[in-house]
Formats: C-alpha cells, structure tokens, sequence
C-alpha cells in the first residue's frame, strides 16, 4: 500500500508556516534601473561640478534679453522698457533667453546665454534697482570659455541631483529586497493563534 503523495514534503517546497518572496530577477532589474538612473544624474552633473570646482569663477553682467519662437528670428531686446513692451503674457510659444557676457583673464568678451529661459517673461530682469546691470556669477573652462555653468541657477543642480538620489533609493530598495527574495520568513502560526484564549 502505497502512501499519498503529500505526506512527503517536495524538493525545494518551503515548509509550512514559511513565506518566500522569490522574484529575484524583477528585483535585479530594479537594482540595474538604479544604476543606470544614477550613471545619468553623475553624467549630466559633472560638467557643472567640475567647472564649480576647477573653472574659472567670475561675475557676468546681464547685456540682452532673446526673444525666440521656432519658426521665427529671434528679436534682441537691450533694455527692461524693450523687454516690458514685447512680452506676450497669452502666448507661451514664446521663450526670453538672458543673455550675458564676461571678460576672460585674458581680456576676451564672451556672450553666454543662460540655460533656463522664461516663458512670459525672462529669469533676470537687465537691470537692477539702483539702474546697474543684472550680475550672476558664471564658472566658465579656461581653456574653452564658452563652456560655462551658473551655479547660483537651481535647475543646473536640481535635475541631475533628483535622478542621483532616485537612482540610489531604487539601488537601496531593490538590494533589500533581493538580499531577502529567496530567504524564507517565519510566518506567524495561525493554528496556534487562534487557540490562545482572548481577552
């Protein structure tokens, strides 16, 4: 007489009152999406990083305002009464670039545009309150001075910095897990549970 099947445990079966999360390679495939999230945050944050900490450091003054629209040329603006009369505050096709310029060591004149434009109006207005021109600091490569960074402009640091932290919590959360996909966790024994007397 042969005995049932199931009185024997079966190879690899946990036994029972045991839970194995499993899905090791879902969790690995988190780990890699890590990876690759924080090789592009270290990627677009280097060049600003290497130029704050080994460019040249100097104060550009703000000298125009770019008005552009695809399709159409762009219009140079000089002065704040320019900029004011050709806003479009109903048409957000439109972008106003800060335009800035510095000297090297060297005496060049360099023109540099600021990364972030303005929708319905520009980041920095061309002059300040006392009537002086608009200054913000640039880092710029001393053997390319077209190259530069604006240190003091959140969204230079804010992107690359969101997509390393990103990467790294995915790399933490996804290591965590498969360190414990095929580990077996003790599960409460129910049977016994709910013979203990309550109250």
């Amino acid at each position: 007489m042969s005995l049932p099947t199931d009185t024997f445990p079966q190879a690899g079966v946990p036994e029972p009152g045991y839970y194995t999360p499993g899905h090791s390679r879902r969790k690995l495939a988190m780990i890699l999406y890590g990876v690759v999230l924080f090789a592009c945050g270290m990627w677009q944050l280097w060049t600003p990083l290497r130029l704050t900490i080994t460019g040249v450091h100097v104060q550009a003054e703000a000298s125009a305002v770019i008005k552009s629209k695809e399709g159409l040329p762009d219009v140079v603006l000089a002065d704040d009464l320019q900029v004011k009369a050709k806003l479009e505050p109903h048409d957000r096709s439109y972008i106003f670039w800060n335009q800035f310029r510095f000297h090297t060591r060297q005496g060049k004149l360099i023109e540099v545009r600021a990364p972030v434009g303005g929708r319905h109006k520009p980041i920095y207005n061309l002059s300040d309150a006392d009537g002086l021109p608009t200054t913000d600091r640039v880092c710029y490569d001393p053997s390319k001075p077209e190259v530069v960074v604006f240190p003091y402009i959140v969204s230079t640091w804010f992107g690359p910095v969101a997509m390393l932290a990103a990467g790294m919590l995915c790399m933490v959360i996804g290591s965590t897990l498969l360190y414990w996909a095929n580990k077996p966790i003790e599960l409460p024994h129910l049977s016994q549970e709910s013979k203990e007397p309550k109250g």
